[in-house]
């Protein structure tokens, strides 16, 4: 007899719970305990698992699952050699799963540990899975393939209006993408119940399914790149919904517009594409070229405004002479849509400056 061990990793909780749940089948673990770090790190929770993974169950497997174990061995070199001793010397007949969620953002930059712990689950004849969110343009076909498993029927433009409905069409690096696939396969059942026996149709989508794309940062920067006002209104509008701090999206335009400001006199000063990547884009070569196109869609002087009109708008909110919501608003209404703000805006912002003038 051997112990039953899997490694579940990646950035897509959904369907690392459909991993656990298969493994669990296969092994006809008919008990399971879930064991999540109450800190990081924490040892204690690794000694559960192992006593949990070697109990007995009545009439078959008892299957320990190790939530997060990556974060119950945190920066602690004794919390991490526990970790790799947990899995080494597992006994016969204990069955053990450990789950790790990152971050999407997180995805593609795997700590050092996971792989240690990769290795020492292969070495003791476990099983290692992988599962990353659908990115750009593959969540369509996720919930075609979902569908399908279910046993449920979904003409293909509804498959895309579900994907896009829950972020599938979203472009930016910056967003969480794990509960993509939860979200989707929801929305699949309520929308098979819906449908009876005829096929899910674009037109229930478009009724039952609300908008649930993630916010994203970097969409209202590279919204202010294109000059795309309707872009950037939405992209706000989704940040703020989602509870985004307003003085960390104050602080993604402010940078970005500085990041035009340099690249612009960079331009005018005919410096060589290696130096622009150098000094604006942080060695990235692909989107020192997006500045520099975005550069040309503004003038200098309206440049230099959009950055004053942030530190106004920053100004007022810190001084609570305008609404954090309304103070952002405000600026993408003043210089993408081209909306002046109010005179009494103008007047609170100024007067918010004198104020902090005085102090200094």
């Amino acid at each position: 007899m051997s112990a039953s061990l899997l490694l579940a990793h990646g950035d897509d909780g959904f369907q690392l719970d459909q991993v656990v749940r298969a493994f669990a089948q296969r092994i006809g673990a008919d008990e399971r305990v879930e064991i999540v770090p109450a800190g990081s790190p924490d040892e204690a929770a690794i000694e559960r698992a192992g006593v949990e993974a070697g109990t007995v169950g009545l009439f078959g497997s008892h299957l320990a699952v190790l939530r997060q174990p990556l974060r119950a061995a945190g920066r602690s070199a004794a919390a991490t050699e526990r970790l790799l001793g947990l899995v080494e010397r597992l006994p016969d007949g204990a069955a053990l799963a450990l789950v790790d969620v990152r971050s999407s953002r997180d995805a593609a930059r795997p700590p050092a540990l996971l792989a240690r712990l990769e290795s020492a689950v292969v070495t003791r004849g476990g099983a290692v899975e992988q599962r990353n969110a659908p990115r750009r343009a593959e969540l369509q076909a996720w919930v075609r393939r979902h569908a399908e498993a279910l046993g449920v029927r979904i003409e293909p433009r509804a498959a895309a209006a579900l994907a896009d409905r829950v972020g599938g069409a979203v472009v930016e690096t910056d967003v969480e993408r794990g509960d993509q696939t939860r979200l989707a396969d929801g929305e699949l059942r309520k929308l098979a119940t819906y449908a009876g026996d005829r096929p899910i149709a674009i037109s229930d989508v478009e009724v039952l399914v609300a908008d649930a794309r993630p916010a994203s940062l970097y969409a209202i920067t590279n919204a202010v790149d294109r000059r795309d006002a309707t872009a950037a209104a939405r992209a706000l509008d989704r940040a703020l919904a989602e509870g985004q701090p307003v003085l960390r999206i104050t602080a993604a335009l402010a940078g970005r517009i500085s990041d035009l400001l340099v690249v612009r006199d960079l331009v005018s000063r005919r410096a060589s594409p290696q130096e622009i990547a150098r000094r604006a884009a942080r060695g990235n070569a692909r989107m020192a070229e997006r500045l520099v196109e975005a550069t040309a869609r503004y003038r200098g002087h309206e440049l230099e405004a959009m950055l004053r009109g942030l530190f106004e708008a920053d100004l007022a909110i810190k001084t609570n002479a305008l609404a954090p919501e309304a103070a952002v608003s405000a600026w993408i209404g003043e210089f993408l849509i081209g909306t002046p703000r109010e005179a009494a805006t103008k007047r609170q912002a100024a007067a918010a400056g004198r104020q902090a003038a005085a102090r200094r």
